[in-house]
């Protein structure tokens, strides 16, 4: 018997690591939804992991299909693959709010059980509710040890909804090897919330996408862009909490100006911004054109109410462009410390001003670019934080090993 456990714990030391991973998104056509997740996963996968990721997605009952709000969930694809990645969307049961009023975690765990998907040696949740707790289900009957990461919402907003959510966020992130958040602000909620060590460790920027970016009068020309103007660049979901109400006020206030807005995205406020002659809409865009527009404009704006940790000022930071924010924790996190201007949150006064010193301030806002340049090479660079990650993953996964073969 020994001569047969030392085969098999010799062929999982010399087998790539099964890797499990619950998400909230990963890219399909049609759908960019998850494309930091995808940026991430990849370079996991490249680094010798077998990366099997599973996004529960809701089921949606024929009446309601022909619904916007619910058809993204109908059109994206149940299996896909991409290079060695394998992505899964079983499809569970829930209602709106689902997080308010319902236990997604358990509809989700009944979803993805009937996989039967083959066992992992770990186990990660990214976004510690729902799927933190999911990934804590799977590990527990896979006899495997699991991480999880909080995104902003499981920690920011869903602890508040009841108190089966706070105490789903404790007793997640009390049994899970690590946890990780994405970015200072959040971590130092997590632990606030749970009394648990948390670890602060953004997922991160590829800074690959921003290398060899044009200059400015070539972006220009190739998104069709005025060269005379001012452009104040906006990248993101036109939802409520994005600050797109202020934004158009401040756009309002300074049309007098050389200032032109442009706006990539969309979203049920992109009529606020529709119509006017000191806006341009460029719509949805994929990610290696979102660096090429940051390369054309003069500035960044994210007026946001509230975020995680925002990947739009990372990327603005990989690409030089300076960037004006608010005081929302997760914006403060990368603009604190002159790395960026912030204004209050909801002051479209504030932020008409802070246009207007940028405009004539040039030099200033380029030092802010500098500095946040050179904290976002330290803290924010995808490729360095994956490695981390990488080598916590091997670290857990030849601890279990050496615990189970000890038993």
């Amino acid at each position: 018997m020994a001569g047969v456990s030392t085969t098999v714990r010799e062929r999982e030391s010399s087998a790539p690591i099964k890797l499990l991973i619950t998400a909230v998104g990963y890219p399909s056509e049609g759908s960019p939804a998850g494309v930091f997740h995808q940026e991430q996963f990849r370079q996991i996968a490249a680094a010798g992991f077998d990366v099997t990721v599973v996004v529960p997605t809701p089921w949606v009952p024929p009446p309601l299909r022909a619904d916007s709000r619910w058809r993204k969930y109908v059109d994206v694809p149940a299996e896909q693959i991409d290079g060695e990645i394998r992505i899964l969307r079983p499809r569970y049961f829930t209602v709106p709010r689902e997080n308010r009023w319902f236990a997604p975690d358990l509809a989700q765990y009944v979803s993805v059980r009937s996989l039967r998907l083959p066992r992992p040696a770990l186990v990660h949740g990214f976004h510690i509710l729902p799927l933190g707790a999911l990934a804590g289900y799977l590990a527990k009957g896979y006899d495997v040890p699991f991480l999880t990461t909080a995104l902003g919402d499981d920690v920011n907003v869903y602890p508040q909804l009841n108190r089966r959510n706070a105490r789903l966020l404790r007793n997640t992130v009390a049994k899970a090897a690590k946890t990780y958040a994405n970015g200072a602000t959040l971590a130092a909620t997590t632990r606030r919330l749970t009394g648990l060590p948390v670890e602060n460790l953004p997922i991160g920027v590829s800074t690959a996408r921003f290398a060899n970016l044009p200059p400015k009068h070539e972006a220009r020309a190739r998104l069709g862009l005025p060269v005379g103007r001012t452009l104040a660049l906006y990248v993101g979901r036109m939802v409520a909490g994005k600050g797109i109400e202020e934004l158009a006020a401040a756009l309002d206030a300074l049309r007098e100006t050389s200032l032109t807005g442009v706006a990539i995205g969309g979203g049920p406020l992109l009529c606020l911004l529709e119509g006017r002659d000191n806006v341009i809409l460029l719509g949805p865009r994929s990610p290696d054109e979102v660096a090429i527009a940051m390369a054309a404009a003069d500035f960044l704006v994210l007026p946001s109410h509230s975020e995680g940790l925002p990947t739009v000022l990372m990327e603005a930071a990989f690409a030089r462009l300076p960037i004006i924010t608010t005081d929302a924790p997760g914006c403060i996190d990368l603009a604190a410390e002159g790395r960026g201007v912030m204004v209050p949150v909801g002051d479209a006064g504030a932020l008409a001003r802070a246009f207007r010193a940028a405009i004539e301030g040039r030099l200033a806002m380029q030092a802010h670019a500098e500095a946040m340049f050179v904290y976002a090479q330290a803290n924010c660079a995808l490729e360095r934080n994956t490695q981390r990650l990488i080598e916590d993953y091997r670290m857990l996964v030849a601890a279990d090993r050496a615990t189970k073969s000890e038993r």
